[in-house]
């Protein structure tokens, strides 16, 4: 699984010792280089094939994480966070990440859940009382987007009132 170089975008240097329980459990033994979010695009595009862990508390701005998915795009970009949010799974979506996972899941599944992301499955992973992974409900995702119109998507009509 070393496959990839892992990074960790975050604020909170204390974190790490969580991320190095997730890395190891995942296979992943190298140390991850601890960078400041802003510092991510040029980090990352100076490098191969990155595993890069953002840390949800300390998110960069979405056009930041979609300029670094286009400058990577073999990387796999994970987004680790505490709460769930709205914004948080969008641009999970939006920027064609990897992956979006809770830092409360127990360590099996989280390490579990990033093998899975290295080896190109796209997770979203909050409930550790599900069996399986779980995946967006995509009408509910795209009704929520500002960018679609969420009245037609809802109902299952067109924009011009045809029934979909």
């Amino acid at each position: 699984m070393n496959l990839y170089r892992p990074i960790f975008a975050t604020r909170q240097a204390l974190r790490i010792a969580a991320v190095r329980q997730l890395l190891t459990g995942a296979g992943i033994s190298a140390d991850p280089q601890v960078v400041f979010p802003e510092e991510l695009e040029r980090v990352v595009s100076g490098e191969g094939n990155c595993l890069v862990i953002v840390d949800g508390q300390a998110l960069p701005q979405v056009e930041i994480l979609m300029r670094l998915r286009r400058c990577s795009p073999h990387s796999r970009i994970v987004i680790w966070t505490e709460n769930l949010t709205t914004d948080l799974l969008l641009a999970t979506i939006e920027c064609g990440l990897d992956g979006l996972l809770s830092s409360g899941l127990p360590v099996e599944e989280a390490c579990g859940a990033l093998v899975r992301i290295c080896r190109g499955e796209r997770l979203l992973r909050f409930d550790s009382d599900r069996g399986a992974i779980q995946r967006p409900d995509v009408t509910r995702v795209v009704a929520a987007a500002p960018s679609f119109d969420a009245q037609w998507m809802l109902h299952g009509a067109e924009s011009q009132g045809r029934e979909t």
